[in-house]
């Protein structure tokens, strides 16, 4: 199993502008409640951020050991290293799921903070 290069280099640009969109959304976010008195809310994007970092690590991991025994695998050992793969591929989703709720959740309490 090869990896397309292309595609991998835009997925991990396109990881890496998030978690600086995601850090300097939270930054904004820790200066505008201090204009309002609200603290901590601004935490809820750094995590997303973290969360984001995970899943480039593993996304690469998973590039560097599975991908290239893919490839010369045989037929003995293709079921577990797929079944390996596929592990890693879900907790990569549940670190996005988490990276998508935590900005949301910050997002969603500093409305309401902003709102009374």
């Amino acid at each position: 199993m090869r990896p397309d290069i292309i595609a991998e280099v835009i997925f991990m640009a396109g990881i890496l502008l998030t978690i600086i969109s995601l850090v300097v959304f939270g930054l904004i976010l820790k200066r505008l409640l201090n204009l309002i008195g609200g603290k901590g809310i601004w935490i809820f994007p750094i995590i997303g951020s973290i969360f984001l970092v995970a899943v480039a690590g593993f996304h690469i991991y998973r590039m560097v050991f599975y991908f290239p025994l893919l490839s010369v695998a045989g037929p003995g050992d293709l079921f577990e290293l797929i079944v390996g793969s596929l592990g890693l591929a879900r907790l990569e989703s549940f670190l996005f799921l988490g990276a998508g709720i935590f900005p949301l959740i910050g997002g969603i309490l500093y409305y309401s903070a902003s709102s009374k």
